[in-house]
């Protein structure tokens, strides 16, 4: 892995520092967390705004997507047997 270097303020190098320290790691591990959170948050981000063009450029296309959920209820679907015995921990 190649590494690099990011200027910021002392006082953030300082709180990144402080932080890592406490969880007994290191900078570099803490702002790899901290970056896959930001980016698994910024495409929720992105899905939702999706979501909400769509109800309100098309609602009749929202309208359909909202009908094919329905039928995915999974009241109204029989069990898949073989995820069941994949994933056996799932079955209590």
């Amino acid at each position: 892995m190649s590494t690099t270097t990011i200027k910021v303020d002392r006082a953030i190098r300082d709180r990144l520092a402080s932080v890592a320290r406490a969880r007994g790691t290191t900078m570099g591990v803490l702002l790899d967390a901290a970056s896959r959170q930001l980016a698994a948050e910024q495409q929720w981000a992105e899905i939702e705004a999706g979501y909400e063009r769509i109800q309100r450029d098309d609602p009749a296309a929202w309208s359909e997507y909202l009908g094919e959920l329905a039928g995915w209820d999974a009241a109204s679907v029989e069990p898949d047997a073989a995820a069941a015995e994949e994933w056996p921990e799932y079955n209590t």
